[in-house]
């Protein structure tokens, strides 16, 4: 099949251009993506389309480096079209960044294509993969254990980036410029076997092909399956997510039972797009869900795991969530209480403290408990001496309402599920060093309003609004 016509089925099949679109070309001077470039250039006047040629100048390779950018501007002005160029030092920023120069260049690369499209308002950048780049990539990222998604193929589309060649073999490509007589200039780099994707293509895949001179077909095949697998899975965890992921502020989770059912591929997925979500440039391996799993295989109901980044995820009883928000640290604050309205800002806070004859506040025809709720407590102000509001303390110890005998504070705690990293959050009513209300659960039994209650003290709890919520400084 001749490869103007195979390229243009593609671009029809996938729907890569559409008429009136601009498309920018990365074109480094290379065969690929040269032969790319007069191709796009004949269909351009048979599809209504526009061309740019972006070419990125790594300074990599002194004078030759400069020939190549040279080359690309010289043919891009030949065809009278736009031609857009950068100059990067890849090795500096690689070595910033902690990467590979390969690694490295890519970046830029993508990053300077990307700002000339945005810029100058094309639709589509075209990029020159093909068929024995996705078996190069394949057996890259199979030597270093990649997951199913790293094995898949190279996408034919995605976001702008579009990649007309990618079903079309290197020979096929070299037998079109020689036909045409199609010009390029070579990478002397190419020919180093130290870099991984030279060594593959020049020692590993000639010694496949005499086992099996169809080998790069077999890998195409497998690429396709392995894709078509990598996409089930992607759709099970997306649906999971949409279903089952509860999201606030900056905190995502999920039920534990749920995620525990699901196999091991779709965990991974659900792992991975929940930290994508949290948007802190952290790439998770399977080592890490592996951690993630012994949290939610564990008899232990709060348990936390910090990753890198700045992730963490903990196990609250039921739920697994996931933030990137750093622990919170121990509160130690103590803060003297008074009659009146006292503003306990380093709790989020404000304590109403009154005084009232039981007699006013308590009818008869009503029992105590009636008037009980989680933001109001009332005391029998004759058992009330000095108050402070302080955090929980290791050792903590009350006798909770309605009941006999004194328990620990963080049994109640587990009683209740609270999670462990909101403990020291909870603000606690002291009465001369005796707890007499964890604010907003339960009040101790000893200080409560009797029969015998001549004087009640009214100490009700409201959050104070903040900046969040719409108050300015």
């Amino acid at each position: 099949m001749d490869l103007l016509y195979k390229v243009k089925k593609v671009i029809d099949n996938y729907n890569l251009i559409n008429p009136k679109e601009t498309v920018l070309l990365g074109v480094s001077g290379g065969m690929d993506s040269v032969t790319m470039f007069h191709i796009l250039l004949k269909l351009s006047e048979k599809m209504d389309f526009k061309l740019g040629v972006a070419h990125v100048n790594h300074q990599l390779r002194g004078d030759e480096s400069d020939r190549d950018e040279a080359f690309v501007r010289d043919m891009a002005q030949r065809y009278n079209v736009p031609f857009y160029s950068g100059r990067f030092d890849v090795r500096s920023y690689a070595k910033e960044k902690d990467l590979s120069i390969q690694h490295g260049a890519r970046d830029i690369r993508y990053d300077f294509f990307h700002d000339v499209a945005v810029k100058h308002n094309y639709h589509k950048i075209a990029i020159a993969h093909n068929l024995d780049d996705q078996v190069e990539t394949f057996l890259l990222r199979l030597i270093k254990g990649s997951g199913l998604r790293g094995l898949s193929s190279i996408p034919i589309k995605r976001d702008k980036i579009i990649r007309p060649l990618l079903f079309t073999y290197r020979h096929e490509i070299e037998e079109y410029a020689k036909a045409n007589y199609i010009h390029h200039v070579e990478d002397s780099s190419n020919k180093k076997t130290y870099y991984e994707r030279n060594f593959i293509r020049k020692n590993i895949i000639p010694i496949m092909e005499k086992l099996n001179p169809a080998f790069k077909e077999k890998i195409f095949l497998l690429l396709q399956d392995i894709t078509e697998t990598d996409s089930f899975f992607q759709t099970q965890a997306s649906n999971f997510l949409k279903e089952c992921l509860y999201s606030h502020k900056n905190e995502f989770s999920v039920k534990i039972d749920d995620y525990r059912t699901l196999d091991n591929q779709t965990r991974f997925k659900i792992f991975t797009g929940i930290i994508s979500e949290l948007g802190s440039g952290f790439i998770p391996l399977r080592q890490h869900m592996h951690l993630v799993d012994k949290i939610v295989n564990s008899h232990r109901p709060n348990l936390s795991l910090n990753l890198p980044k700045g992730i963490r995820v903990k196990r609250v009883y039921d739920r697994l969530i996931f933030t990137k928000n750093p622990p919170i640290e121990t509160c130690t604050t103590h803060m003297d209480i008074h009659e009146g309205i006292n503003i306990l800002e380093p709790f989020g806070i404000a304590l109403e403290v009154e005084r009232y004859p039981k007699k006013d506040i308590f009818p008869f025809t009503k029992p105590i408990e009636a008037r009980l709720s989680e933001n109001i407590a009332f005391f029998d102000k004759d058992k009330i001496g000095r108050l402070n509001v302080r955090c929980f303390n290791e050792g903590d110890r009350f006798m909770p309402l309605g009941m006999g005998q004194i328990v620990k504070v963080k049994d109640f705690f587990i009683s209740r599920k609270i999670p462990l990293d909101k403990r020291r959050n909870i603000p606690f009513l002291l009465s001369d060093r005796e707890i007499i209300w964890i604010i907003g659960h339960r009040i101790d039994n000893r200080f409560k309003v009797t029969e015998d209650t001549k004087d009640v003290l009214k100490v009700t709890a409201t959050v104070l609004p903040s900046k969040r919520d719409g108050q300015s400084d």
